[in-house]
């Protein structure tokens, strides 16, 4: 069997201000420490069930794992630019989303935002709002693969179970605000990760992928009319109000390809 792990930093047990996300931020270093932790708790999860390949994807922006800290048997993406499709095309049993964050805007959602903090405001497919969850969910269903656990706040969890109803959840902290939160401890959170992922893995067959087939559009509001400006000009792209694109595709992975190449 074979595992994607594709993480992120915000999700994680312990961190709650973008402070601690930022490259600059001066507890930056301690969280990438904590997201490695977790990323090593879900891989002894995969080891008992007898996975054997597990490929970690570094999905922080800047970064979120320490290299020389990470599980001895895994494989560790890291560094920039990622392939379009993220891996997920390499025929994987099974993705899982680790330390991930909800949406901008979600009630109750720790460090929510959606792929940028500080330049995106809100994000639609087919005309309902959608964050880095659910495109990576849609995303891994293209190449007919379940997304079988999600790892990180309660809002995140609650975002990702929209689409995945039966998706197994390890649940780390709960979203005061946007940058507050009540979180585990993180060794109990490694412990519930752990479990989470045996469970899961356990599940992959009752996890169904989660695919779309017809026509797409992505709309994308951006904070400043400049970012929304400059996307307009690429080809495929329309500038449908001062702040928001949109970009249009045959099926879900055409549209996909569109946006992000």
């Amino acid at each position: 069997m074979k595992i994607l792990v594709l993480t992120d930093l915000e999700g994680v047990a312990g961190v709650v201000d973008f402070e601690q996300t930022y490259a600059e931020g001066k507890y930056y270093e301690r969280a990438k420490e904590l997201l490695t932790e977790e990323v090593n708790a879900c891989c002894e999860g995969c080891l008992i069930k007898g996975v054997k390949e597990i490929f970690v994807i570094d999905g922080h922006g800047p970064g979120g794992i320490v290299p020389e800290k990470i599980h001895k048997e895994v494989k560790l993406f890291h560094g920039r630019p990622v392939p379009l499709f993220w891996f997920f095309d390499y025929n994987w049993d099974g993705v899982i989303l680790l330390a991930h964050h909800s949406m901008n805007g979600t009630e109750n959602g720790n460090l929510n935002h959606t792929y940028s903090s500080k330049s995106i405001v809100n994000m639609w497919l087919n005309g309902e709002k959608i964050g880095e969850i659910g495109i990576e969910i849609f995303l891994a269903g293209w190449f007919g693969i379940p997304v079988i656990l999600i790892t990180g706040d309660e809002a995140a969890t609650k975002e990702a179970e929209k689409y995945v109803p039966n998706i197994e959840k390890a649940i780390v902290k709960w979203g005061i605000t946007r940058t507050s939160a009540i979180s585990l401890s993180p060794e109990k959170s490694r412990e519930i990760i752990k479990e989470k992922t045996v469970k899961a893995i356990e599940r992959i067959k009752e996890i169904k992928p989660v695919k779309i087939e017809r026509e797409c559009e992505i709309i994308v509001e951006y904070l400043s009319t400049s970012d929304a400006f400059i996307r307009s000009k690429r080809e495929g792209f329309e500038l449908i109000e001062p702040t928001k694109v949109r970009v249009k595709g045959k099926n879900f992975i055409d549209v996909f390809s569109k946006f992000f190449s």
